[in-house]
């Protein structure tokens, strides 16, 4: 489901990026912040919806010593037992993985020619239409690298269920499978660090949260010797007046 989710998301990203070049001007009243919570919501709900088709039939009902048992708990369950590779090669790659790329190929490509079209004709000129073209032009490349790191890190492993399956005398070693698998997973943990470093914002926000964090931790450690000195002169009065009672 991460999967999907990351892929739908990117493409929501090139869409937005897209409108910014289309249409600058109608963009604010266009994209708004319900719409752009509606389309995060139809992302995810897309993603879990296409997720959960193995749970309804399309899943790999053979366990590892080829017998079929659909209702049996003893095969050892991972990601090659329970996944059809039919399901994530036909559907997910090709039908799924394939068509996103290329339309956000696309989109990117037409942000990428329009943005260096406007900066050549305002070349020169420190006007407002430059600075947003120059601006636009940054912040696409850098979500085309979030694509280039999302492309390296779950190709392989479609590649090698796709070989697998339509090349069954051809033989993949468990490393390279066990590898790509891998990838796939290091490219969720990836993605906050290049957005953190290369999106401008982003990057701002970060350095917020850091120093947030940092001062926090600074003033505990400077209340902490005031809450201990203020707790023994607590109990040294409490002592006292105990004392003074007897």
């Amino acid at each position: 489901m991460l999967q999907l989710a990351s892929g739908s998301s990117l493409l929501a990203i090139a869409v937005d990026r897209f409108l910014r070049v289309r249409i600058p001007v109608t963009y604010k009243s266009t994209v708004t912040q319900k719409r752009s919570w509606m389309v995060v919501a139809i992302c995810w709900f897309t993603a879990a919806l296409l997720s959960f088709i193995p749970m309804f039939g399309w899943h790999n009902e053979n366990t590892s010593n080829g017998t079929t048992q659909a209702n049996s708990t003893s095969f050892q369950c991972s990601f090659f037992t329970a996944s059809s590779r039919s399901y994530v090669v036909n559907f997910i790659f090709f039908s799924f993985f394939i068509p996103l790329l290329a339309i956000m190929t696309g989109l990117y490509c037409y942000i990428f020619l329009t943005t260096r079209r406007q900066l050549r004709v305002n070349i020169g000129a420190a006007t407002e239409s430059h600075k947003y073209y120059q601006k636009e032009h940054r912040l696409a490349a850098s979500l085309v690298l979030v694509l280039g790191l999302f492309v390296v890190c779950w190709l392989p492993m479609f590649l090698m269920h796709t070989i697998i399956l339509y090349g069954p005398k051809i033989e993949v070693s468990s490393l390279f499978i066990y590898t790509g698998v891998l990838l796939s997973h290091v490219n969720s943990a990836v993605n906050p660090i290049v957005y953190a470093f290369k999106i401008p914002k982003l990057k701002k926000e970060f350095r917020k949260l850091c120093m947030r964090v940092y001062h926090d931790r600074e003033q505990q450690q400077i209340d902490s010797p005031k809450n201990s000195r203020a707790k023994d002169s607590s109990t040294e009065s409490r002592s006292a007046t105990q004392e003074s009672e007897l």
